[in-house]
């Protein structure tokens, strides 16, 4: 009965901890995706820039 009381405990630290990096994982996937929408948008704002200089020079 130890042993299965042992192997409980360690299934339920390794659970808490797979939890835990997953939990970080969806948070730095987060971080990514608001990292590509600004700069999607500031190439945006690059490309209207660029649109706008070379109307202007014609």
């Amino acid at each position: 009965m130890d042993e299965a009381k042992e192997l409980s405990q360690r299934l339920s630290v390794v659970l808490t901890e797979i939890r835990d990096i997953m939990e970080q994982r969806k948070q730095r996937v987060e971080q990514l995706r608001e990292q590509i929408a600004f700069i999607e948008n500031e190439n945006e704002d690059l490309e209207r820039k660029i649109n706008e200089l070379i109307q202007d020079a014609f």
